[in-house]
C-alpha cells in the first residue's frame, strides 16, 4: 500500500469513529442564495432593486452595456425601486406580449409584508427583439418606515407569460437596516 492510501484509510477510520453533532451544534444552515436571475421556457428575468432610480435610469439609457447602479441595502424611511427586466417573452399570431408580475414581500420575521401587488410587464406589441433585454413597463417602490422590523426582507416575483402558459419566480433579499447607517459607505449589495 503506498502512503496516500495509508492516510486516506486512515482518515477514513478516524471519521467513522467521530460523533456526529447534534443539529443545535452545528448551527443554521446558511440561507439560500438570491436568484437574481429566473427562466421559464425561453422566457428570461432580471430582478434588480436600486436607491438611485433616476440614476438606474441614465445608465439604462446610455451605451450598451450599462452599469446599472444596484443595491440590496436600504435605510430606513428611504425608498429602494424595483426594476424587472426581460427576454424572450411568446408572441401571439398578432405579435403581442402578455407578460405579468406578482410581486410578495415577507418581513424579517416571515410574515407577510402587505398585499402582494401586480403589475404588467409588457402587454401589447412586442418591441424588444428576441435575444435582447427590455424593461418592465411597471415595478414597485419599497419603504421600510419608523416602527417597521429593520433586517432581511425577502421579495418574491412571479413572472407569467400568458401566451407560453409558463412562469419564473426570482426570489431576492433586502436588507434594511437603520437611517444613516450606510452613510459615507457604498450602497451596493
Amino acid at each position: 500500500m503506498n502512503s496516500l492510501r495509508i492516510k486516506a484509510l486512515a482518515l477514513a477510520l478516524l471519521a467513522a469513529g467521530t460523533p456526529a453533532l447534534p443539529l443545535a451544534a452545528q448551527g443554521t444552515p446558511p440561507p439560500p442564495p438570491d436568484n437574481i436571475e429566473a427562466a421559464a421556457g425561453e422566457l428570461r428575468v432580471i430582478h434588480l432593486w436600486s436607491t438611485e432610480p433616476d440614476e438606474f435610469m441614465a445608465a439604462w439609457a446610455g451605451p450598451t452595456p450599462p452599469k446599472l447602479p444596484t443595491s440590496k441595502r436600504m435605510e430606513r424611511n428611504q425608498p429602494i425601486q424595483q426594476f424587472v427586466l426581460y427576454a424572450n417573452c411568446t408572441r401571439n399570431a398578432a405579435g403581442e406580449c402578455h407578460v405579468t408580475a406578482k410581486v410578495l414581500i415577507f418581513a424579517p420575521d416571515g410574515s407577510a409584508y402587505g398585499d402582494p401587488l401586480a403589475f404588467e410587464v409588457v402587454n401589447g406589441p412586442a418591441t424588444v427583439p428576441p435575444g435582447n433585454i427590455g424593461m418592465a413597463s411597471g415595478g414597485i417602490g419599497l419603504t421600510v418606515e419608523d416602527g417597521e422590523q429593520l433586517g432581511r426582507y425577502r421579495v418574491e416575483l412571479v413572472v407569467t407569460d400568458h401566451n407560453a402558459g409558463l412562469t419564473a419566480t426570482s426570489v431576492v433579499h433586502l436588507e434594511a437596516v437603520e437611517a444613516g447607517s450606510l452613510a459615507g459607505r457604498r450602497k451596493e449589495g
